[in-house]
């Protein structure tokens, strides 16, 4: 390529690959000028048809060589619907939208990753498609990594008349400054880069209803948004604090990779939010054995007619593991992971506990007391391989404890639905099962799935399976394996 990104040879040998953009590069046959009847056909469709059909070719480079077809495609791609641009350097792309008709209709810009830019040309890209305010917007291309330089910081010129933006960075992560206003903008999806604070970012935004951040590396979220309904963030930093206040949020996807720090603080205000998927690693524990590693809060699924739902319902799924060499009281407490999640009523708690052939009745009962409002119990119980070959527990590891769980009566009035699978049939399991039963007395269902190689008859609880089920006749119990 030379030094004005005018000819790349990595890029056209994409075009002659690409089947779009090799036409007008291959050697042309003189027979495409001759049609048997004389008359041109093509030059006859009218200029609506003409721009549709260029339209779905997905290439300007491509509808711009449809001017081989008949002098009077020559120019008709400046002011197609939809423009794409790919394959191209720098220097050809500024010089296409140049040409480009304006107020220009769906504009997507993708340089290949050779192409790195610096951040002056970045921002030079950015408000040449500014300059045609598109109705939309979507950009990819890869930053350089200047030196002496963490992150980049580009300018983000207003796009009065654009509703959906997309930006994708790849390389140097960017810092968005906003510096004009986006009135019309209701999506905008950014990849790998960010605005320093999104309280810069609302206020040019008044009517945004969807945001969505790939990557967010900042300690700290505020948005509040009286417009904004749909928000997605993936977050890689562990959190400090999160501060929402959008009474028109309606979905919210969450992903804190790095869990949440020990000051972390949480407000949160959306009062019609209806789909929520709130993700987040834990480091809480429970005494000195339990463990909870990963923490999910999702809209509640609907698991039948027997269970009531409303939008304020949700699910919360816990990962919990016996730690076979307990070290004491190291984490945070359940308690305080389980308060730093937004919901308001958790009606399915789901629970996937590796157990380790530890008794784990009394973390249960804990979480259950925590959760009196569920309609549904479900629990996935596994092994490590490790603690299998030991045995049965001792009576004297630290998993017995609190040593009172199996007197708790816990007032679980709306438990309708238990599940339990990997059930081994041991006596600490039945001791839970009767704890449930008789501190839920609108349960109807109880299913049992027995782990490999253990079945209802051969199991230690068999007896006392059977009396639950004589003492419970109104209740539906279902065992396989």
């Amino acid at each position: 390529m030379d030094a004005d990104g005018v000819w790349c040879k990595r890029c056209r040998g994409n075009h002659l690959a690409s089947p779009c953009c090799r036409v007008g590069l291959l050697r042309r046959s003189p027979r495409i000028r001759c049609r048997v009847d004389g008359e041109d056909h093509i030059s006859a469709l009218p200029d609506d048809l003409r721009k549709k059909i260029a339209s779905h070719l997905h290439c300007a480079r491509a509808a711009a060589n449809m001017s081989l077809l008949s002098h009077s495609w020559r120019g008709l791609w400046r002011g197609l619907p939809v423009l794409d641009f790919h394959d191209i350097a720098p220097g050809p792309l500024h010089a296409a939208l140049a040409q480009v008709a304006c107020p220009a209709g769906s504009l997507n810009i993708c340089l290949s990753q050779h192409h790195d830019l610096s951040a002056a040309g970045a921002t030079s890209l950015l408000h040449a498609a500014a300059s045609l305010e598109p109705a939309k917007l979507d950009v990819t291309l890869c930053l350089g990594i200047e030196r002496h330089s963490s992150r980049a910081t580009l300018e983000l010129p207003g796009f009065e008349r654009t509703t959906s933006i997309t930006l994708a960075f790849s390389g140097e992560r960017v810092i968005l400054r906003p510096v004009g206003d986006f009135n019309a903008l209701e999506v905008l999806y950014l990849e790998n880069c960010h605005p320093m604070n999104l309280d810069d970012l609302f206020p040019h935004c008044p009517h945004l209803r969807k945001l969505t951040i790939s990557v967010w590396p900042l300690d700290s979220i505020k948005v509040h948004s009286s417009s904004i309904q749909d928000l997605d963030m993936y977050v890689v930093s562990s959190l400090r604090v999160v501060d929402i206040a959008a009474p028109s949020l309606r979905k919210l996807r969450f992903d804190a990779c790095q869990g949440t720090g020990d000051d972390f603080s949480l407000s949160f205000s959306a009062p019609l939010l209806e789909d929520v998927e709130w993700r987040s690693p834990c480091c809480s524990s429970f005494g000195v054995m339990w463990r909870m590693w990963n923490l999910t809060l999702l809209k509640t699924p609907a698991y039948g007619p027997h269970l009531a739902s409303s939008v304020e319902d949700s699910c919360l799924q816990l990962h919990i593991v016996g730690n076979p060499y307990p070290s004491g009281n190291i984490f945070r407490s359940f308690g305080q992971d389980i308060s730093r999640i937004p919901a308001r009523r958790i009606t399915i708690l789901e629970l996937n506990i590796v157990t380790g052939l530890h008794v784990y009745g009394a973390v249960v009962v804990d979480l259950l007391e925590r959760f009196t409002s569920i309609e549904k119990l479900g629990m996935m119980l596994g092994r490590c391989p490790v603690t299998e070959l030991r045995g049965t527990c001792p009576a004297s590891c630290p998993c017995h404890q609190p040593s009172n769980w199996r007197s708790r009566c816990i007032p679980l009035f709306e438990l309708k639905v238990v599940e339990v699978h990997g059930f081994s049939g041991e006596d600490h399991e039945a001791d839970l099962l009767k704890v449930i039963l008789k501190s839920a007395p609108m349960l109807e269902s109880v299913n049992l799935g027995f782990t490999r190689n253990v079945s209802p008859e051969s199991c230690s609880s068999y007896e006392e399976l059977l009396n639950m089920l004589e003492e419970y006749p109104s209740i539906q119990f279902d065992l396989y394996y």
